[in-house]
């Protein structure tokens, strides 16, 4: 049981060393504030008041904190252990909390989110990121610094310019070939052409990284529709993924199950289930985060899909990012899953 074998492999040491990037916000959590009604307890119920006759609504911020896919992933990493440099956008006061190294290439973005009991609502003020650049990182490091550790943890391909450009200039890059974690973030909604320029720019990185691209089920479902169908399921569409770019493997996030589609095989585990969550946003990159640590440390490929699920669904239950004692004490705690 992958599970099982997690719970042995928290209990080692191992402190690899990992990169997260490009991005950066500063997460405002909300809740919708009525002073003589019930504020909505759902997102439909949110969207009926909105289509309703009211125009305006008042709201509080609960909490700030710094964010990012990249910050998020950095978050999980650093938590198991993992000596960790997060490259983003990261200009401003709320980050130099943060427990791991950082180093800012820019201005972040600000993140409203609200939360309903079945799912987030984030508005975001974007960066203003005219372009991600190669040029830009070494005006802060040298490529052997970001690039040389055990692994490389890369979000939000839909909101951060220059990702394409640059995966394609680090094609031919001198830099040792380690595992690169690729979640694109949220693409579902663009175009073909897009998905096709995601698709050729993975492509080219492989050339350099083992290249694992991960993404959740409607992101997966997404970046498959261009290609030639139908596919009756997920790994279907993993696999149609995997051969179109050539990446070491493509995985798949969700609230039910990790999958991945290998060049040895296909693999699906269960996820545990979350009866009262008290964060939606941010799991994913949870998942990022124990999925790069996994295979940072050469963890075999269901024990690190087991190691993502758990610490996205820890931090979804508790709204904590758990370390090595508390994603055991998650696990013991329930029942074993069918893997």
């Amino acid at each position: 049981m992958p599970y099982d074998r997690l719970r042995r492999r928290l209990t080692e040491s191992d402190s690899p060393t990992v990169t997260t990037l490009p991005d950066g916000s500063v997460d405002h959590f909300c809740t919708v504030a009525e002073d003589d009604a019930e504020s909505p307890e759902t997102r439909d119920a949110f969207g009926r008041e909105i289509l309703g006759d009211r125009s305006s609504f008042s709201f509080a911020v609960e909490a700030t904190e710094p964010g990012g896919q990249a910050v998020n992933a950095a978050k999980q990493l650093h938590a198991l252990g993992g000596s960790v440099t997060c490259y983003g956008h990261l200009d401003a006061p709320v980050f130099e909390s943060l427990p791991f190294d950082t180093v800012s290439m820019g201005a972040p973005a600000v993140v409203y989110v609200f939360g309903f009991s079945d799912r987030d609502v984030m508005f975001v003020e974007a960066a203003d990121v005219a372009e991600w650049t190669l040029a830009e990182v070494r005006r802060v490091a040298d490529l052997p610094d970001v690039f040389g550790g055990d692994a490389v943890c890369c979000s939000n391909w839909d909101s951060v310019a220059g990702l394409e450009s640059a995966f394609h200039r680090l094609s031919d890059a001198d830099v040792p070939r380690i595992p690169f974690v690729f979640d694109p973030g949220d693409i579902v909604g663009c175009e073909p052409d897009e998905i096709g320029a995601l698709l050729d720019a993975m492509a080219a990185l492989q050339d350099a990284f083992d290249v694992v691209y991960s993404a959740n089920r409607q992101e997966v479902r997404a970046t498959a529709a261009p290609l030639s169908g139908p596919f009756d399921h997920d790994l279907a569409r993993l696999a149609a993924i995997r051969a179109e770019t050539g990446v070491t493997a493509a995985v798949m996030h969700a609230r039910d199950e990790a999958a991945a589609v290998t060049s040895d095989d296909r693999l699906r585990v269960s996820n545990y289930s979350v009866e009262r969550p008290v964060r939606h946003t941010g799991g994913g990159d949870r998942f990022t985060g124990g999925l790069g640590h996994a295979l940072a440390c050469g963890w075999d490929w269901d024990v690190a899909l087991a190691c993502g699920n758990a610490c996205a669904v820890s931090y979804v239950e508790s709204g904590s990012t758990g370390g090595p004692n508390e994603i055991a004490a998650f696990l013991d705690e329930r029942p074993p899953v069918d893997s």
